[in-house]
């Protein structure tokens, strides 16, 4: 498979963007460019990727028994920058090379069908990201040391992950019971009176930029997670804000996908629709009936700062929206600092206990 390597202006060296400068820059002669500048000295961007076959080569070529599930989700990669041969699994889109350390984004994983509309840039460096992280961490008394230990920061990785982003026009309506609740006391008399009414809310909503993942696997939790992103940080997709990043492309069609973004938008809309009902004490939703209208899907990648971590055979997983800082964690828990905290809970009780006999003696 042949790469991409987008190269400095002045040095030739790898580019990578830099989220807090949003800038391009070159780590070698420390040049800095704007996306302007860069499509001024070179056109388009992706005019390469355009010109490039679209043939992947499988890799390895001669597979050993018991190893064809692995073949067949493997492609082989040549880096530009010093000529090794590198293997990955089909969905990654950009990577770097592990015997160079160049950023190299993949032809072909993007264009065509698969090719995303809309990209939103890192918004947070990756020190940036290590120090949210700490204080994600520091919150978690019961994490142990060896997770937040300076080493286990190298496991962070800015990932781009795909996202379909659905505009839905939904017409519907929510038929609900509600309740007014009254109480007095008259006397040594407590009355209580309910009034009952039958509520209908009806209308139309208009969902914008409704984000779902279009990666399926393991990551595919934590994407929903750190949900939402700003829209006011699009940008009309180019390869070049993949470089120095990871990115994966999309393994999902909208038809794979429509039902679970079909139950979301009827679950936001029931919300909608019954946070109007006020006034009320108490409301019972019945029943709902949401209908589209008109529906239009696109494709973006996102900016996800992702880890993860083994803790006593069992894996964990840390992920941080790339623009907002929005983080989800899945974090072990040390059994030492539980049972110590177990123990002095206890002493501290029995000590309680043991106060509360002598007054009572």
């Amino acid at each position: 498979m042949e790469t991409v390597s987008y190269k400095c202006i002045n040095c030739e060296a790898p580019l990578q963007y830099n989220p807090q400068k949003l800038k391009f820059y070159c780590e070698y002669c420390r040049s800095e460019y704007t996306e302007d500048q860069l499509r001024a000295h070179f056109g388009s961007l992706d005019q390469q990727l355009n010109q490039q076959a679209v043939s992947e080569d499988v890799a390895p070529t001669d597979v050993p028994e018991g190893f064809e599930e692995f073949s067949s989700n493997t492609v082989m990669y040549t880096c530009q920058s010093c000529g090794a041969e590198v293997i990955t699994d089909k969905t990654t889109a950009a990577t770097f090379c592990i015997y160079c350390h160049n950023p190299v984004v993949l032809s072909n994983r993007l264009t065509g069908a698969f090719k995303p509309d809309r990209v939103i840039p890192f918004q947070i460096a990756e020190q940036d990201a290590q120090d949210r992280f700490f204080a994600f961490c520091a919150k978690k008394r019961f994490l142990p040391k060896s997770f937040i230990a300076q080493a286990e920061l190298d496991k962070i990785k800015g990932v781009y992950y795909p996202y379909w982003l659905v505009d839905s026009l939904k017409d519907g309506c929510l038929y609900a019971t509600a309740k007014k609740i009254r109480t007095w006391t008259v006397g040594d008399e407590e009355y209580t009176e309910t009034k009952t009414y039958r509520v209908k809310r009806a209308g139309k909503i208009d969902f914008h930029d409704f984000p779902y993942p279009a990666l399926n696997g393991e990551h595919s939790k934590a994407l929903k997670y750190v949900n939402p992103y700003d829209d006011k940080d699009f940008r009309p997709f180019t390869m070049a804000y993949l470089s120095g990043f990871l990115a994966e492309k999309r393994n999902t069609e909208r038809t794979d996908v429509q039902t679970d973004v079909d139950k979301e938008l009827k679950e936001y809309a029931t919300r909608i629709y019954k946070n109007t009902i006020t006034d009320y004490d108490t409301v019972e939703v019945n029943s709902v009936e949401v209908h589209t209208l008109q529906e239009k899907w696109n494709y973006a990648l996102m900016p996800v700062w992702m880890m993860n971590f083994q803790y006593e055979g069992k894996d964990y997983l840390y992920a941080m929206n790339g623009q907002t800082g929005k983080n989800y964690g899945e974090l072990p828990i040390s059994k030492g600092k539980l049972a110590a905290f177990a123990a002095i809970l206890f002493v501290l009780l029995l000590a309680i206990c043991m106060l509360g006999g002598w007054f009572l003696s």
